[in-house]
């Protein structure tokens, strides 16, 4: 019903509700008198006569609003549209709580409707003349009411204003979207992944799974990127601060939306160069084809990589970021953004550079070298080695460009942890925020690259533990469940594997107590992967 402005009384005529209701001419307003049911347990018989009830009035008020609203008709194939220009709310009028309020509905005309119904007329009634605070008021005159009549869905009056509601009027919208892709944008969940997947039935079937593995086979079985309001609803038994404590340990944060980790999906080698992809795309929204064609030559790995993530542009050359940064997020989620962009920080300072040329007689002279290829204007004083190669004075920044490689990547090789170190050098030069502070740790990490292999071996302990012929990052906390991997793997032969139940029992008998699904595949995506066999090996070290 319109009550915005002027109302037409032969449209509002035709609106009646079953009980009675009637229409004042000159302000917009509707009331609907309903009966009440006196019979009902709801009802008290004891009331005070001038409180009791017998009919219920309803009155008219405009709702908020509604100029950017329709109402759709489905007919056939067709949705009709029609826009609303106002909204009718009903309320529960009380002037019977009012001390002496009454009110008069003068009858202006009696209405007939196509119905054949005759429009009941109002009891007349005069307007109180005292405000609930006392205070006197001069009489109204009677407010002029048309009554209203019911007319039922089938009736002539109804079935014509059906008709103007389907007519063809205006020009036709035509939906270019396929029924598949419109079923799709319909379910919630991430905007990638296989077009073969119902997303909705993905997620009914992972509810019953732990948070854990419910995100492990969401992010690479279903869609590798997603919106975090998408990931509400594969998680509606979690909280949102739960669901982003959690989040991290499966997907990286690319421009306020949540990425798959590529260890998930990748071994080393792969991993690597689409983690430098994705660097790419945290600092800007597209990269240029040249670049990804440099760093990936095989026209079907990246399309593998690439199309997940990214749409190629012909025109432009590039790759666009697959979907628009979701800046709700960022804004809402400022401390996790900033968590997420430090991390991005420490692993961008040990990657290798992706387009680096180096012939395999430049990689061995690199990896038999025992002294730094960066150029060092003169001794620090500082940074002196004893006679048994540690460094004096510079414990601390040792210690910390140490924690920077395995902060970034949990397990390295000794080759890598001496080309991380090369790589943080040359970051910590460049930097000039806090030239003195990075100009120490960039001499700290020369210094280390400079150790003999048992001297670096020994700085390394400080910060990792040696299982076999790598290192694995030391847990912060003795009863961890990282520590009870780290036994399980120096108990078994170089390159050995591990069952999940093995690692179970472990825990159960060194932490003495059952660990949650969350602790295990924490620790188990940090530091091992999965072989063919479905087995769990530690990861080689070598890429990040």
């Amino acid at each position: 019903m319109a009550t915005d402005g002027d109302i037409d009384m032969a449209d509002l005529a035709s609106l009646d509700a079953p009980a009675s209701s009637a229409a004042a001419a000159a302000p917009s307003k509707v009331e609907v008198d309903l009966e009440v049911d006196t019979q009902s347990d709801n009802y008290d018989p004891e009331v005070s006569a001038s409180l009791r009830l017998t009919t219920q009035t309803l009155s008219s008020s405009e709702a908020a609003d509604v100029s950017d609203y329709a109402v759709g008709v489905l007919r056939g194939n067709m949705v009709h549209l029609n826009h609303l220009d106002a909204v009718m709310q009903l309320r529960p009028s009380m002037p019977h709580l009012i001390s002496g309020a009454s009110r008069t509905r003068q009858p202006l005309q009696q209405v007939e409707t196509n119905g054949g119904g005759a429009g009941r007329q109002a009891v007349p009634s005069v307007k109180g003349s005292q405000h609930p605070d006392g205070s006197k008021v001069s009489p109204e005159e009677p407010e002029p009411w048309i009554s209203l009549t019911y007319e039922p869905a089938g009736s002539d009056v109804a079935s014509k204003y059906y008709a103007e509601m389907v007519a063809s009027e205006g020009r036709p919208i035509d939906f270019t979207m396929s029924t598949h892709d419109y079923a799709l944008s319909l379910c919630p969940g991430g905007p990638t992944g296989s077009k073969n997947i119902n997303r909705s039935q993905a997620i009914r079937e992972m509810l019953p799974l732990p948070l854990e593995e419910r995100l492990k086979k969401w992010f690479t079985e279903v869609s590798q990127v997603s919106r975090f309001v998408a990931l509400m609803h594969l998680a509606p038994d979690c909280s949102e601060e739960d669901l982003l404590e959690t989040l991290p340990v499966y997907a990286d944060l690319v421009r306020g939306l949540w990425v798959c980790r590529s260890s998930l999906l990748y071994d080393d080698g792969l991993a690597s160069k689409r983690d430098q992809i994705m660097l790419e795309f945290t600092k800007m929204e597209s990269i240029p084809v040249k670049y990804v064609e440099r760093l990936i030559r095989d026209e079907r790995t990246r399309n593998m990589i690439l199309n997940p993530l990214g749409k190629r542009r012909e025109k432009l050359q590039d790759y666009k970021f697959i979907v628009a940064a979701d800046s709700s997020f960022i804004k809402r989620y400022s401390h996790i953004v900033k968590e997420q962009e430090n991390a991005w920080s420490v692993r961008a300072a040990t990657m290798p550079d992706p387009l680096e040329k180096c012939s395999a007689t430049e990689q061995r002279k690199t990896k038999n070298s025992t002294k730094s290829n960066i150029p060092v204007k003169g001794p620090d004083p500082v940074m002196g080695k004893t006679k048994d190669g540690l460094v004096q004075g510079s414990e601390n920044h040792v210690r910390s460009v140490l924690d920077s490689v395995f902060t970034a990547n949990k397990v390295r090789s000794f080759p890598a942890v001496v080309r991380d170190l090369r790589h943080l050098a040359v970051k910590y030069a460049s930097d000039r925020k806090d030239g003195a502070r990075f100009q120490a740790l960039s001499n700290a990490a020369q210094t280390c690259v400079s150790l003999s292999r048992k001297e670096l071996d020994a700085s390394i302990r400080l910060v990792a533990v040696p299982v076999h012929d790598l290192y694995v990052q030391k847990s912060e906390e003795k009863a961890s469940v990282r520590n009870c991997l780290i036994k399980l793997f120096r108990d078994r032969v170089p390159n050995g594997t591990l069952k999940k139940q093995e690692i179970l029992d472990c825990a159960l008998s060194i932490l003495k107590r059952k660990i949650s699904e969350k602790e295990y595949h924490q620790a188990v995506t940090e530091i091992c992967i999965s072989n063919e066999d479905g087995h769990l090996v530690l990861k080689n070290g070598e890429m990040p």
